[in-house]
């Protein structure tokens, strides 16, 4: 028995190993006329293993891309658009900017910083004090989305004491953040419904891949 994990890795994993074999046998094929057309049969089953690529205008220049990347560009010349360029393909990546700079608390993100900044500017107490429910409300679900552990809203007030440079603070003794307990617990059950949908959408791929496979071979 053969085990995927023996076997190189796929360019493009979402079209499955079945249609490599595809490409793989359509090289190997001597006669162009048919080659162009087993071409052509497997760009109809890209285009079915992956349908939301048919969102994009440009999604048959998008298949023959990959076909042709994925054939080593043997298959190219079959292609009614122009291959992309192995230059391009190869090319290292220009670095990016931080997104985060020289933020104090990276973790809660930009827009945290930009909202205290707004909060700051605001001269009406219930606005102002709104504003800080909803920013230290976002903050605490941001820390608990990346760490597991829980957070007491007095760190999430003393942390927006800090960003904000002691120009805001919590006035309301009594306000209480949402509870650690029942996001995690939300967090939870949205991570296993989509760990579900994956699983389930990785079925329904495989079974595509299994059937576009015996029809293409019959």
């Amino acid at each position: 028995m053969e085990y995927n994990t023996s076997n190189e890795t796929l360019q493009f994993p979402e079209y499955g190993r079945n249609v490599k074999l595809m490409i793989d046998y359509t090289v190997a094929l001597e006669d162009p006329v048919d080659q162009r057309k087993s071409a052509n049969a497997i760009i109809t089953v890209m285009g079915c293993l992956n349908p939301q690529v048919r969102e994009n205008p440009d999604y048959k220049h998008i298949l023959w891309d990959h076909l042709s990347i994925m054939s080593d560009y043997k298959l190219a010349k079959y292609s009614p658009f122009p291959a992309p360029l192995r230059d391009t393909l190869n090319a290292k990546p220009e670095s990016v900017p931080s997104y985060f700079g020289d933020m104090k608390f990276p973790t809660f993100g930009r827009i945290i910083e930009y909202l205290i900044e707004k909060a700051i500017t605001i001269d009406d107490p219930d606005r102002r004090d709104n504003l800080i429910k909803t920013i230290t409300n976002h903050m605490k679900k941001t820390y608990l989305i990346w760490n597991k552990e829980n957070v007491e809203d007095e760190v999430i007030f003393k942390v927006l004491e800090e960003i904000s440079e002691g120009k805001l603070s919590v006035t309301d003794e009594g306000l209480k953040l949402i509870d650690s307990a029942d996001f995690m617990k939300a967090k939870y059950n949205r991570n296993n419904q989509n760990n579900r949908q994956n699983r389930n959408n990785q079925n329904n791929r495989n079974n595509n891949n299994g059937n576009q496979n015996r029809r293409y071979y019959r």
